[in-house]
């Protein structure tokens, strides 16, 4: 079982071609006009190329879930931005001083304005983006991204964990652990580990991050090989990416943590992500 831990440390909580022309990008969001666009503008963006993947479990990984199979290949025909870093406490409060919104409860342990928010259900997380004039990623767009573009490694960086790269727990459920560059039991400042290829941080551990779309566990052997946008029903909402609190196998890139959509833990977060508009010059 992959652990989530539930609001204020309780027991863990899961649910059973451009011709000759020359290629403009422009972020959809980019004009002051556009709803959002102020707030949008502090998030922090990276662009995410376009392009073919394979999604799921990778022939190396002995430690695949059912729910990573089986492994297919998605293309994005679009390049996408995606936030560089997880949605922090302090960028989440703007978000409360500015709608009005409930405050979320506060987690047993410290943070500070730059770690990430956690203890945001799912529907938080849409709020949020949504204040900004974004989106949740697709789990596609997710899983693209958190490649950075490498093909067939159980990680973003590799097929080893490595306390140097990531904060994650123990190996044995449930707490938090340090070691080599990984000094904080819970939640690290956001940034505090190398990017990844594509110049995302914490892609893999801090905290879990919710995606778009439902977990239907016969999706992945029937979704469009092009541009998929998730299961539109299912029986839980998705976070990936592992977090501080989990043993070391929930680090890897396919892995789908199935979660109630009311749900909040003090190990899930968030980080948006937006379209962005290609034009073709004549």
């Amino acid at each position: 079982m992959i652990q989530a831990l539930p609001r204020r440390s309780a027991a863990a909580v899961a649910l059973a071609g451009f011709g000759t022309g020359v290629v403009v990008v422009m972020t959809s969001l980019g004009a002051a006009s556009q709803p959002g666009a102020v707030q949008a503008a502090g998030l922090g963006w990276v662009r995410v190329p376009a392009g073919t993947f394979s999604m799921g479990c990778v022939e190396a990984d002995t430690s695949c879930l059912d729910n990573e199979h089986p492994r297919h290949e998605v293309t994005l025909l679009q390049p996408f931005e995606l936030m560089a870093a997880e949605v922090t406490v302090g960028q989440y409060a703007r978000f409360v001083t500015d709608t009005g919104y409930p405050l979320l409860s506060e987690p047993d342990y410290r943070q500070t304005d730059r770690h990430p928010v956690v203890l945001l259900s799912w529907d938080d997380a849409v709020a949020f983006c949504a204040w900004a004039g974004v989106r949740l990623p697709t789990e596609a767009e997710w899983e693209h991204a958190a490649r950075g573009g490498r093909t067939g490694q159980v990680y973003g960086w590799g097929n080893e964990v490595s306390r140097d790269r990531a904060n994650y727990g123990a190996d044995q459920c449930c707490a938090g652990a340090t070691g080599g560059a990984d000094r904080w039991p819970t939640t690290a400042p956001v940034r505090s580990f190398p990017p990844n290829d594509f110049g995302l941080y914490d892609m893999a551990g801090n905290v879990w991050e919710w995606v778009g779309g439902w977990l239907d566990e016969a999706y992945y052997g029937t979704s469009p090989s092009i541009d998929p946008p998730g299961a539109a029903a299912g029986y839980a909402r998705i976070a990936r990416g592992g977090s501080w609190l989990n043993f070391p196998a929930a680090l890897r890139t396919s892995v789908r943590l199935p979660f109630a959509q009311t749900g909040q833990t003090s190990n899930i977060g968030v980080r948006c992500a937006r379209d962005v508009q290609v034009a073709v010059a004549p």
